[in-house]
């Protein structure tokens, strides 16, 4: 078995007939056809399903392709890595972040992008973080920001920043005067009516995580997963609120909310950058990872974004 058995296959399952794949490959349909009979035999299995409507891999053929697209892919990427910075990134970038970090970080990455890397084109997509997490895992993104790493099997993760979680009010909401002073402990937050992301949210699992520590119970008066939405509900006086720092900072310096500060326990959320080690990662997506860090940490540094920073061992070298 050779790269270029390796392509015709691929080739074949891609446009599911070996008619269109001996057109696009410029090869005689019958010598592309011998090809992958040589590659049955040399494995002793069918690798596809042959009918009068087209050809589809088998489960074996399947995992065939995995392979073969992977090899393919690090060969593809070759040139690119070993010229590393030498070679100007061109190309699209799909970038996965949630709705909250691509508000503060999606602008600057694509104006600092466009300053630095004029052939490279970033695609920005928004999700929650574990959607984002699945497409990282099946290829349907290059890079991604997401929030956990239950699961990093197969995953670069690069943690760049912790933010703060926190209770925020409208001055006018009632029962103001009985909390004293700036913090306030998660039992004490319980007891008022709040309003937070559902179950299955990923920060509404941080909020659960950090009260069953804390053993206590959260009944929340209002349930809603758009942090936008939440703060409507806030500032019309129906609730307290459970959010990142980062989200309410802007209506806090505008007098808009008031903040208190979680203090037993203290409440964090940590941002990291993943990309696949399952695939290669081409110029393009090296480069504006890259960027993306640099870009993460000034906005930190710059105070528009309220986090506390991880330390320099996290930092990814993209083109070593």
């Amino acid at each position: 078995m050779d790269l270029r058995q390796l392509r015709y296959f691929s080739k074949v399952v891609e446009t599911g007939s070996f008619s269109k794949a001996a057109n696009q490959l410029h090869v005689a349909q019958p010598a592309l056809s011998q090809h992958v009979r040589h590659m049955e035999d040399e494995l002793g299995i069918t690798l596809l399903h042959r009918s009068t409507q087209g050809v589809a891999a088998t489960e074996a053929g399947q995992r065939l392709l995995r392979h073969a697209k992977r090899i393919l892919a690090e060969l593809a990427e070759i040139p690119d890595s070993v010229r590393g910075e030498a070679v100007a990134p061109r190309g699209e970038v799909r970038f996965g972040m949630p709705g909250t970090v691509s508000e503060l970080l999606a602008a600057p990455l694509i104006e600092s992008a466009k300053a630095r890397y004029p052939e490279a084109r970033i695609r920005v997509v928004e999700a929650m973080s574990g959607f984002i997490l699945g497409w990282l895992k099946r290829g349907d993104v290059d890079l991604a920001m997401i929030y956990s790493t239950s699961d990093p099997r197969g995953l670069a993760v690069h943690h760049a920043l912790s933010e703060e979680i926190c209770m925020f009010a409208s001055p006018a909401m009632e029962g103001q005067a009985d909390l004293d002073g700036d913090n306030i402990s998660l039992a004490d937050a319980a007891s008022l009516p709040v309003v937070v992301p559902g179950p299955g949210h990923g920060l509404r699992e941080l909020i659960d995580d950090a009260a069953q520590s804390a053993r206590v119970s959260i009944s929340p008066a209002i349930e809603m997963d758009s942090y936008s939405q939440i703060k409507k509900l806030v500032r019309r006086g129906l609730g307290y609120g459970i959010l990142p720092r980062m989200a309410v900072d802007k209506e806090a310096e505008a007098g808009d909310f008031r903040i208190w500060h979680f203090a037993k326990p203290k409440i964090t959320r940590k941002v990291y950058l993943a990309y696949s080690t399952e695939r290669p990662l081409l110029n393009a997506p090296r480069a504006i990872g890259q960027l993306s860090w640099e870009i993460l940490r000034r906005l930190v540094r710059d105070g528009e974004w309220t986090a506390e920073l991880s330390d320099d061992s996290q930092r990814p070298n993209l083109f070593q």
